[in-house]
């Protein structure tokens, strides 16, 4: 697709940090074990508690991007990502990593839906967007095992100037990441709500434009999204599922309950990451029109429904039908990731009033975010503790809340439809 010079920009920006991320995620567990002397449960530990902390304070990305301008707040955020970086370097004690990593995880969580929120200014165009999310989301990938293999320098090195020489260039992908963003033009800037009651709505609640804006008004002075958006954050939380049950469910699973070949894991893992890449682009093309895209949240429940099922059937086999099972599973998964990726791109920012669009966003993140934060006590307690009924259990789940989710959307979507004037 071709892509505006703006959008041109974030996606090179996504590519910069998204291999600073790819060296950072590779190489800080062994700096920090080997050179700062923190055990691996204190890294383990600490990651956790950061991120639990973070989920509250992410929110504030939203807020601040409809009050000074997502482009500023994005690169705020990646610059407050580059710094932690730098300060990694003098950490010389658990304390000292507990501060750093918090600020630096709180930049995380803020990121994302800053990100959409000046995607949607940046491109106003309603599927241009959904697809420019696409192509972010795919370089990302492709920066994340570029940044990964890159950090086996670090590694092999293992001296402290090799890691330390690792952080700083981190830091400054982030910073160059940074400068690229605060390049994006933003085209269509939200207006304030307190504004718009002032640009010519009638009695029905109608502008000059035929747009419902009481719903607006409304809006304007809720300090939490409504009640629709809330549910439908809800369930993407049980929707995002796709990532813990690749990232946790999916290893615990093959060396503990079946007799495929410990190789799988890292087999399936790039298999996974390839399909995304060749897939994310043409199946966001399919977001297209309110009821499309709903309805692309239930196919998200049930293909996800269908990858557990056959997750469930790799455990009653042995060597080769075991592996196929699996490999299925996993196709199966990221068919329902690339999916519902689209799907809610779309649907969280054309669900959110433009005045509140990213404290909307930053909430239904929240929905990501909790997802990682709960979705391994979840499979480790759960899922995997029940065997091959936790599987068709969860089956179900996902295929009821893809179909809630379905419904809600759309009930949403009619609520925020434009009023075409009796005259028109």
């Amino acid at each position: 697709m071709k892509l505006t010079a703006g959008g041109r920009r974030l996606a090179v920006a996504a590519l910069v940090q998204s291999l600073g991320i790819g060296l950072f995620m590779a190489s800080s567990m062994a700096y920090f074990t080997r050179q700062v002397d923190l055990t691996a449960n204190q890294v383990a530990s600490g990651l956790a508690l950061a991120g639990i902390v973070a989920l509250g304070i992410s929110l504030l990305g939203g807020v601040l991007a409809d009050r000074y301008g997502a482009r500023r707040v994005l690169a705020a955020v990646y610059t407050g990502r580059g710094l932690c970086c730098g300060a990694y370097v003098f950490v010389t004690g658990f304390w000292q990593f507990m501060v750093v990593t918090l600020c630096a995880v709180a930049c995380d969580r803020a990121g994302p839906p800053v990100l959409q929120a000046l995607v949607a200014v940046a491109v106003p165009e309603r599927q241009e967007r959904t697809r420019l999310l696409a192509v972010v989301n795919v370089v990302r990938n492709c920066g994340l095992g570029a940044g990964a293999l890159a950090a086996g320098i670090a590694l092999a090195g293992d001296t402290q100037a090799a890691y330390r020489i690792t952080l700083v260039a981190i830091g400054l992908a982030f910073l160059g990441g940074a400068v690229l963003v605060l390049r994006v033009p933003e085209l269509a800037a939200p207006v304030p709500a307190a504004r718009k009651d002032e640009t010519g709505a009638d009695e029905t609640g109608a502008d000059e434009t035929g747009a419902d804006v009481t719903g607006r008004k409304r809006a304007g002075n809720r300090v939490l999204p409504d009640g629709r958006y809330l549910t439908l954050t809800a369930l993407n939380f049980l929707l995002f599922f796709f990532d813990t049950m690749l990232l946790v469910a999916m290893p615990v699973w093959i060396l503990e309950h079946t007799d495929a070949p410990r190789v799988t894991v890292s087999v399936l893992f790039a298999l996974n990451t390839a399909l995304v890449v060749v897939l994310q682009i043409p199946v966001s093309r399919l977001a297209t029109g309110q009821r499309r895209t709903t309805r692309m949240l239930t196919w998200t429940g049930a293909v996800l429904g269908v990858s557990s099922l056959c997750f469930a059937a790799s455990g009653s086999v042995a060597g080769g039908p075991a592996v196929a099972w699996l490999a299925t599973a996993v196709v199966l998964l990221t068919l329902a990731e690339v999916i519902a990726n689209a799907a809610v791109w779309d649907l969280s920012i054309a669900l959110a009033p433009p005045e509140q669009r990213g404290r909307y966003l930053s909430v239904f993140n929240l929905s990501v975010a909790g997802q990682r934060v709960l979705g391994p006590v979840m499979v480790t307690g759960l899922l995997l503790g029940a065997g091959t009924l936790g599987w068709v259990v969860a089956a179900a789940v996902l295929v009821v809340a893809g179909g809630a989710a379905e419904r809600v959307a759309r009930a949403a979507g009619e609520r925020t439809r434009p009023v075409v004037p009796a005259d028109a």
